[in-house]
């Protein structure tokens, strides 16, 4: 098989990660746009990064397991590429709040814990490959989700963000206590080793 296909996966996986800090630019570049036209642009190709980033998470799996691609290497760059586009959006998010500190606050929890899971797949080495738990896959579902909530309900014409905003807020720290609860079975894991 081609070897250049059998890469497809992982060029896949990296290109999701830099789509998060690459729509989070966008994100936070049409909140201060002065013309609405410009505002709606990069509002529109923010989301569409997001979108397609987001599809990306299952397309690469399919993929590695489609070609016989399957690796340690991808297995390890899935979720840190998933925390990359998440984190990138919320903290784009809490940019465009001014930092509010009901919003900043879960998505520290959501940060700490994505980064404390991730340090322990470098740190314990010893524990083996700390394979992702269907919680934490069903966190994932949710965190991709609630990020793109924003722009949904701006498309569908709620465009009156104070209506909403506490509602999604309070989604949001839902989601960081799930994200806390699910990183309990990478520590136990690890812990046995």
């Amino acid at each position: 098989m081609n070897s250049a296909l059998c890469q497809l996966p992982n060029a896949l996986t990296i290109a999701r990660a830099l789509a998060g800090p690459f729509g989070a630019v966008l994100l936070v570049q049409s909140s201060q746009a002065s013309v609405e036209s410009d505002a709606v642009r990069l509002g529109l190709l923010a989301a569409l990064v997001f979108i397609a980033a987001a599809m990306t998470d299952w397309l690469d799996g399919w993929l590695a397991r489609r070609l016989n691609s399957e690796s340690a290497l991808g297995a390890l760059l899935d979720p840190i590429a998933d925390k990359c586009l998440v984190g990138g959006y919320l903290i784009a998010y809490c940019a465009i709040s001014g930092f509010d500190a009901w919003l900043v606050l879960p998505v520290l929890v959501i940060l700490g814990r994505d980064v404390a899971v991730t340090a322990l797949r470098f740190v314990r080495p010893s524990a083996g490959t700390l394979h992702v738990t269907l919680m934490a896959k069903t966190k994932t579902a949710l965190q991709m989700i609630i990020t793109a909530a924003p722009f949904a309900l701006i498309f569908i014409g709620f465009r009156d963000v104070a209506v909403w905003y506490h509602y999604w807020i309070g989604a949001v720290w839902f989601l960081a206590l799930l994200t806390a609860w699910s990183a309990w079975p990478y520590y136990r894991a690890a812990l046995r080793h």
